[in-house]
């Protein structure tokens, strides 16, 4: 397998070994990375514009979203879409070095093996072969930035602000094992549990805002069972652990404190709202505030500061949609099975292709078993394969399939 994806594994060498982490604070290999995909892309013939989303953030640093296009016969846009940036990877509970590539035998460890650097690399593989001939279909791969944070100076500034559009769409963000036609929304944000800080050495006299917080997200933990029995009408991927995508609500984060021997007078806590496909942001914004106000007022709780930074909707596709039905026969021929169709349970860029009015689906390398977000991340060498056949097989498309729709 190695032997037969050398061009795929030199490629995903290369962009592993760009540090491209994003947090909400800061980014780090951008420019480097997204100049490696342009190279890459006009070695195979391939045509190359970079979109800077700069203006769209509140630091003006640079926003490099890298358009890769392949000229067909006829007036129909194929979409494909990924992106280049990751998560933070702590080396010390990786096996080996994070950003240096290992290949065993079926397998290719790395930040960023997975999500979403084998997937821009099978993308890229596919339309080199597909240069060798005279496809039918217009074929655009957007690999865009600040996804893994949002995306607003990404694929939200190729859409909203460029105003890229397509006849069909395929973010190639999702496992192999199923085909996704939508994804969950999602709130991010935080609120403050307010105490009364004082020295340590006289803790009855201070309100610790650790111990405040602490009880009270103990508490938070029945909205998760409220919202965790909504169900959508969609089947969840093979590894749910439900049938239907359902709601979710989670604490991720807590901060408090700056010094020892000081009691913290506010602790900041972060969440994640995950919605179903067919739930409305703004309305689940609203439901979230009322709970978390009115259990503060049942215990007695002072909390300031209730934010939300980011707001997604989910999104979904029909799965009677005849771009959904075209798809699935290209990927089951390739797989040599019938692939499920599900809803992923994460979110992806697809919201904004479904806001413009494209028919999308989701497909890619990213198993449930592969460590993404995690230390060890690894992608299958085989899932690789497969992305690339099922692109290929997608690209050689009549043009009347996609008018169709």
């Amino acid at each position: 397998m190695e032997e037969e994806l050398a061009y795929e594994l030199n490629l995903l060498r290369k962009l592993v070994e760009i540090n491209t982490t994003v947090t909400n604070e800061s980014r780090m290999g951008y420019a480097e990375c997204s100049e490696m995909i342009r190279l890459t892309a006009q070695l195979l013939g391939l045509g190359t514009e970079v979109l800077d989303g700069r203006n769209m953030t509140v630091d003006g640093e640079s926003r490099p979203n890298v358009v890769v296009s392949l000229d067909g016969t006829s007036d129909v846009d194929l979409l494909l879409v990924t992106h280049l940036d990751v998560v933070p990877a702590d080396e010390s509970e990786w096996m080996t070095p994070p950003f240096r590539l290992r290949v065993t035998s079926d397998r290719a460890f790395g930040r960023g093996a997975a999500d979403n650097k084998s997937n821009i690399v099978a993308a890229l593989s596919a339309m080199g072969e597909l240069a060798k001939g005279e496809p039918e279909v217009n074929i655009k791969l957007l690999v865009t930035v600040d996804e893994e944070i949002g995306g607003r100076a990404g694929i939200g500034y190729l859409f909203d602000d460029i105003g890229i559009n397509g006849h069909a769409g395929v973010v190639i963000d999702s496992a192999p094992n199923y085909i996704s036609i939508g994804a969950s929304g999602a709130l991010w944000g935080r609120f403050i549990v307010k105490g009364a800080g004082g020295h340590s050495g006289y803790p009855e006299q201070a309100d610790n805002a650790i111990y405040r917080a602490t009880s009270f997200v103990e508490k938070l933990k029945r909205y998760h069972a409220k919202v965790s029995k909504i169900r959508s009408k969609f089947n969840a991927p093979p590894e749910a652990p439900y049938p239907k995508v359902h709601g979710r609500f989670t604490i991720t984060m807590m901060h408090a404190g700056e010094k020892e021997n000081v009691i913290p007078g506010e602790c900041e806590i972060r969440f994640d709202r995950r919605l179903t496909p067919e739930e409305n942001a703004k309305q689940a914004e609203q439901d979230l505030h009322a709970y978390i106000t009115g259990l503060a007022a049942k215990e007695k709780t002072i909390i300031d500061d209730f934010k939300i930074h980011n707001k997604v909707d989910g999104y979904f596709t029909d799965t009677g949609h005849p771009f959904v039905k075209h798809f699935s026969s290209i990927a089951n021929k390739v797989v040599g099975e019938s692939l499920p169709i599900a809803a992923d349970l994460g979110g992806n860029d697809g919201a904004h292709l479904a806001q413009a009015g494209v028919p999308v689906v989701s497909f890619g390398t990213i198993r449930h078993d592969t460590n993404y977000h995690a230390h060890n991340e690894f992608v299958y060498l085989k899932d690789m394969q497969v992305v690339r056949d099922v692109l290929i097989a997608l690209g050689k498309s009549s043009a009347n399939i996609f008018n169709s729709h």
